[in-house]
């Protein structure tokens, strides 16, 4: 390790060193380092570098902050007056920390001093770059950074079938972090799309790896990589030249954007200024766009018997998720007459019908406050977010820890929701969730900022189900020996499933044992004949993970006649051998690509699963500002049979 004594390098906190979970009520803050961190922090340490932070800290005091450093055991890395919190929404926080450095380390002209920052928001880096800092999009990158093994690229890497079990560790070894991992063709045991050094590329080469460069040198500094989705290419199949990609990226100031297409859509690097929202597809279906993040867990073996931490969440859940017989131990004793009288009293359609009325403008959230749109865009998001935790905290009646998770993506600071019932003596923690965030982008001219986004059914129904099944578990507690039951309402859902990535790959990184995530999205639209909806559970990266996820679609179904006798068992997706039209395109994918159990519930969107099943019943209003209305009796049919499946997989 070279000598980095002229180099001082500043982190952010949230995503970047810890998973980060602020109490609102309180002003509290905790922290969770993240594993590889520590060692990271100290070989530049030991190597000379001087390490401060600037963090954008809220509303949370700063010695509030510097407590959970310390607890964390983070604090102890780094030197006192390089540490600068402050909003990060131009270069003017790395310009005084960089006057503050040069005051307290001043240097000659032969070693000049290096200003580094590492955070995993490409704005935030680029008002960095703009201060003549050095920018690293994740900690495992500042060495590559400093050391100018060559500047970083976004790679594409396919592992040979006859590699050695080892080569995760290779890729470690040689500070390459993946962002995504695609379902690998037939003649290669992986593919993964990654940031690295083109040193590290160039080693893997040598390796015997196949390595693809894409885009331009430097390129993952300031810009972040999304796979946008071409449904209406896809649906008008081979030679028929009805996709999106000339209208979008035919221009020369656009066309580099693109760095390869695939079976999976469009790769695309966005860079710092511009939004994901200006690459709204004609014909998109739900879904669309997908966000690629820094997540070291992605290189761990995805399947069970390889991986200690998902060996332990499955055992955590002892028969709910493996074997034939689980889903009868699940069920088995049922459901009380009075829990079922108790869900029938807690989950109605008049009380759906309120909550989404107070999420979409028609009645006050309140006071006199309404929310118009949840779009992240807009102002009304962070009211949402306010609305939600009160929400939640008034359901608890002291029972639930209710903070928000935090996060930064183009700039702004975000924040999802969650609520924490704790368990009582069973290991395990169960999830029921949905998106909190909204948009009306498929209306010509929309204005994301100023314009109405009400999202009545995408997804203040899932919203509103979410409030509702917090009202029905917590009515059914009581002494009951059960599971943490976590309820979390996801950000920025409709920009790339950014929220619930975060709060997935954080979960991962301090090993959460996740036994079932139940997410709702779009469970408010129906029209036609036959009140059918939709579960998915298919993940084809892994057998084990779609396996898992099918318990917990097959429990929801199960269930239904019992809690929701007027409702039809729903369309189960993927059938046989089929692919899963949903599969990344809600926030359940965000924890199968972490390896947990996750399936997700929504109104009858998609074709299928089978030649005979009904024809879809889309709502029309998708993603406009028309989307103002539910069916509230058929949103607390659907709720209830997931509040139903949330129980019995908390309680079994």
């Amino acid at each position: 390790m070279p000598d980095l004594s002229n180099a001082v390098i500043f982190c952010d906190i949230g995503n970047t060193l810890a998973s980060a979970r602020v109490d609102p009520n309180t002003k509290t803050i905790d922290l969770t380092a993240f594993p590889d961190v520590p060692a990271v922090l100290e070989e530049l340490r030991d190597s000379g570098a001087h390490l401060g932070i600037i963090s954008n800290r809220g509303h949370i005091p700063e010695p509030a902050v510097n407590d959970a450093l310390e607890r964390a055991g983070l604090l102890q890395y780094f030197q006192r007056e390089f540490i600068f919190y402050g909003p990060k929404d131009s270069p003017l926080i790395f310009e005084q920390a960089a006057t503050r450095v040069r005051q307290s380390l001043p240097r000659d002209d032969r070693t000049p001093l290096v200003l580094m920052f590492v955070g995993e928001d490409a704005t935030e880096r680029a008002f960095a770059r703009a201060a003549d800092f050095l920018v690293a999009p994740h900690v495992n990158l500042a060495i590559t950074v400093l050391t100018h093994e060559g500047p970083l690229r976004f790679l594409r890497i396919r592992v040979p079938k006859t590699s050695a079990d080892a080569w995760q560790n290779k890729l470690r070894e040689l500070h390459v972090v993946p962002v995504h991992a695609s379902t690998p063709e037939n003649d290669y045991a992986a593919q993964l799309y990654a940031i690295a050094g083109s040193s590290s590329a160039a080693k893997l080469d040598d390796l015997g790896f196949f390595v693809d460069r894409l885009g331009t040198e430097d390129e993952p500094l300031t810009s972040d990589l999304y796979i946008l989705h071409d449904d209406r290419q896809v649906e008008s199949n081979f030679l028929k030249p009805s996709g999106n990609s000339f209208e979008f990226f035919s221009e020369s100031n656009a066309a580099s954007r693109v760095l390869t297409s695939t079976s999976e859509g469009l790769f695309v690097s966005i860079p710092a200024g511009r939004s994901v929202e200006s690459y709204h597809f004609a014909a998109a279906r739900h879904g669309h766009n997908l966000k690629l993040m820094p997540s070291p867990t992605l290189l761990e073996p995805i399947e069970v018997e390889e991986n200690a931490r998902l060996s332990e969440t499955v055992a955590a859940a002892e028969t709910l998720l493996t074997g034939p017989e689980a889903l009868a131990a699940a069920l088995a004793p049922p459901l009380t007459d009075t829990q079922k009288s108790t869900l029938q009293e807690t989950i109605t359609g008049n009380g759906i019908k309120k909550d989404v009325e107070r999420y979409t403008g028609v009645r006050a959230l309140f006071g006199t406050t309404k929310i118009l749109s949840r779009h992240i865009h807009h102002p009304a998001n962070a009211t949402a977010v306010t609305g939600l935790i009160k929400d939640l905290t008034q359901i608890g009646a002291g029972r639930l820890n209710v903070r928000t998770h935090n996060f930064t993506h183009e700039g702004r600071s975000l924040s999802n929701v969650e609520a924490t019932l704790p368990g009582t003596s069973l290991p395990g923690v169960v999830l029921v969730t949905a998106h909190l965030d909204s948009t009306g982008s498929r209306q010509a001219g929309y204005r994301a900022s100023t314009d109405d986004a009400p999202g009545a059914d995408d997804d203040a129904s899932g919203v509103a189900a979410v409030l509702s099944i917090a009202r029905a578990l917590l009515a059914m507690s009581g002494s009951i020996q059960r599971r943490e039951v976590r309820f979390v309402l996801f950000n920025a859902e409709e920009h790339g499933l950014i929220g619930s990535r975060a709060y997935a790959r954080e979960q991962a990184q301090i090993n959460a044992r996740i036994v079932a995530v139940f997410q709702m999205d779009m469970i408010g639209f129906d029209v036609n004949p036959g009140r059918t909806f939709e579960l998915h559970f298919g993940f084809t990266p892994s057998t084990g993970v779609q396996q898992r996820s099918a318990k917990l679609a097959q429990l929801i179904s199960s269930i239904v006649p019992e809690v929701s006798p007027t409702l039809p068992l729903p369309q189960l997706y993927p059938n046989g051998n089929q692919t899963d039209p949903a599969e990344g395109r809600s926030d359940h994918y965000s924890f199968q690509r972490e390896g947990y159990a996750a399936c997700i519930v929504s109104e009858d969107f998609f074709v299928g699963p089978n030649a005979n099943s009904p024809a879809p019943d889309p709502n029309p209003n998708y993603h406009m500002p028309a989307d103002k209305t539910v069916n509230s009796p058929y949103v607390a049919d659907i709720a209830r049979a997931v509040a139903a499946a949330a129980w019995l997989a908390s309680t079994r």
